[in-house]
């Protein structure tokens, strides 16, 4: 008999970069001849943006199992989120015991309501200090409080019912709440809106998923019975496309820096505003309508707020 030969190895092929994004919207954006132009060139020039100085979501609250830590990844970092019950606080921490770097992570809350190590049983209160050591002698020094035994903690909060972290871990940034905050969404503390979380792992940057959204020309098409038909008062508000026919829709650049932008769609349909480097804020009306109507009758509007990380 004639043995089967051995099937060639596999051979992986690698992608072609994919081209830069193009936008199907009429975007005027400013030119560096007027003084807004200019004023933009000027701060590209003097000002970079600083990654490592943002606060960053790591998940609505809601998605969080208080009774054990949480793996997250941003920016590649590794960090694990725990709640704190000795002050009612969520937590987020280095990924890595300082003893052996196991993921703190794969660990668990012990009955005193510390970060236990799963790997030697080390545990940490909500300030990253270690606390006990079961392998240490008793009646022998307190090897605990040395300072290579305590993990990086990282300043957060939760804020529109999402657990924000800021990424630096060094003393200089543990007030950093008080100089500086996550961006702020009325609508989802307002009760006379509906709040919907949801975290989704996309296989490409944030700058793509950034784009797409400030772009409403793919609406019709890209979610072609998906998306619901936005009434009026007044004929405000009111967004209309012809699929077949087709045409531009024109968008105005109000404001443009590192930070982000605002953008307004001209004939007064909404506009989107973008702060970086994770909040995009999208709404159907322009920005001097209110929400609501002045009569009992809401305005049916609809406000879109996506907040997302890369990791």
């Amino acid at each position: 008999s004639t043995r089967a030969a051995a099937p060639a190895p596999r051979r992986w092929r690698q992608r072609a970069p994919l081209p830069s994004p193009v936008s199907a919207v009429a975007a005027e954006a400013p030119s560096a001849a007027s003084p807004f132009g200019a004023e933009a060139e000027k701060e590209k020039e003097e000002r970079q943006f600083d990654w490592l100085d943002q606060w960053y979501p790591l998940a609505p609250v809601c998605d969080l199992d208080p009774g054990a830590p949480h793996g997250k990844t941003v920016l590649g970092l590794r960090v694990v989120a725990w709640y704190d019950r000795a002050v009612d606080e969520w937590r987020v921490f280095d990924d890595a015991c300082p003893h052996r770097l196991a993921p703190l992570s794969e660990g668990r809350i012990d009955d005193k309501g510390r970060l236990q190590c799963v790997y030697h049983g080390w545990c940490f209160d909500g300030r990253g200090s270690c606390q006990f050591i079961p392998q240490a002698p008793a009646l022998g020094p307190p090897v605990h409080k040395n300072s290579k035994a305590c993990v990086a903690s990282y300043p957060s909060v939760v804020q529109n019912n999402i657990l924000w972290f800021y990424p630096r871990a060094d003393g200089e940034h543990q007030d950093i709440l008080q100089r500086k905050r996550p961006p702020f969404i009325p609508e989802i503390d307002d009760p006379s809106f509906v709040a919907v979380y949801g975290v989704r792992d996309l296989p490409y940057g944030y700058d793509v998923l950034v784009e797409n959204l400030m772009d409403p020309a793919h609406v019709p098409y890209a979610h072609k019975g998906l998306m619901g038909k936005l009434r009026k008062k007044e004929d405000l508000g009111r967004v209309e496309f012809d699929i077949e026919g087709g045409g531009p829709i024109k968008m105005k650049t109000k404001e443009a820096n590192v930070d982000g932008f605002l953008t307004e769609q001209q004939e007064n349909r909404g506009y989107f505003r973008y702060v970086a480097p994770c909040t995009f804020y999208g709404s159907p009306l322009p920005r001097e309508v209110a929400p609501f109507a002045v009569d009992d009758s809401p305005l049916p509007t609809e406000a879109t707020e996506e907040v997302c990380m890369d990791r």
